[in-house]
């Protein structure tokens, strides 16, 4: 009996090693996602008009989550190598919470990934909208464009004529903003006037697509580390329980 136990105690702490790992991952993609400038730019984009931050919602969530495991991971180890029950009981209890957490910033996330098809294209014409290199008050908004379309060499929602179709307004009177263009943007502002067949300076091509291809790989992520990690999880409460079931079955026989 004694050896068994031993091997149970083992087992639940090296689950709590991996259980504190998850936690540092969880934390690295909620900080990834709220630090990384590209991802913000969409966020800034997507959020400011629409109202919709499911995705920084998701981020923050996984963040809480990912610092509160690490916390946890000290009630598991003392109650894993202690055999405490009230560290146990606490560690249970966490783990419950840390699993609900993580399992609901993985709906929130898929949630908004079945609404991308619905509803990018309109909240990017909205937002395009808003874009006015004239106007400081603008300058979220013309920041969040302004790296989108140098980070994915794209230029309005569906193509460059956005700007002049919308009526943009513009500085210098150019067709496009910089942002639009390659290293040479007097010539690209030839092009996006002449229209050439082959444009070598002027990203011609619309945000939309890449866009939505970005969004749903990153939900994605979002998705499989809440509730990947969130099933992962579920282990850890059964090894506790079975640890605190232990820890009464030697207070009887003390």
């Amino acid at each position: 009996m004694g050896c068994c136990d031993g091997f149970a105690r083992c087992v639940l702490v090296t689950f709590n090693i991996l259980f504190v790992l998850t936690g540092i991952f969880v934390l690295g993609v909620g900080i990834f996602l709220k630090v990384n400038p590209n991802l913000l730019n969409i966020q800034h984009v997507i959020e400011l008009n629409s109202g919709d931050k499911y995705i920084s919602t998701a981020a923050y969530i996984l963040i809480g989550f990912g610092v509160f495991v690490l916390l946890v991971g000290l009630f598991g180890f003392i109650g894993g190598c202690k055999q405490i029950k009230f560290f146990l009981a606490l560690y249970m209890g966490c783990v419950v919470l840390v699993f609900l957490g993580e399992f609901s910033a993985g709906i929130i996330a898929a949630v908004y990934k079945g609404k991308v098809d619905d509803t990018l294209q309109n909240i990017l014409k909205e937002s395009l909208l808003e874009y006015d290199s004239k106007n400081q008050t603008s300058e979220i908004i013309n920041k969040g464009w302004d790296g989108i379309q140098g980070w994915l060499q794209c230029c309005g929602v569906h193509n460059f004529t956005d700007y002049a179709v919308m009526k943009i307004p513009l500085a210098d009177n150019k067709l496009v903003p910089d942002s639009c263009c390659g290293s040479n943007k007097q010539e690209c502002q030839n092009e996006a006037k002449t229209k050439p067949k082959k444009y070598k300076n002027l990203y011609y091509e619309g945000c939309y697509g890449e866009m939505e291809n970005q969004i749903k790989s990153h939900i994605t992520l979002l998705i499989g580390s809440g509730v990947g990690v969130a099933m992962f999880q579920l282990l850890g409460i059964f090894l506790a329980c079975a640890a605190w079931k232990r820890s009464d079955d030697d207070y009887t026989k003390a």
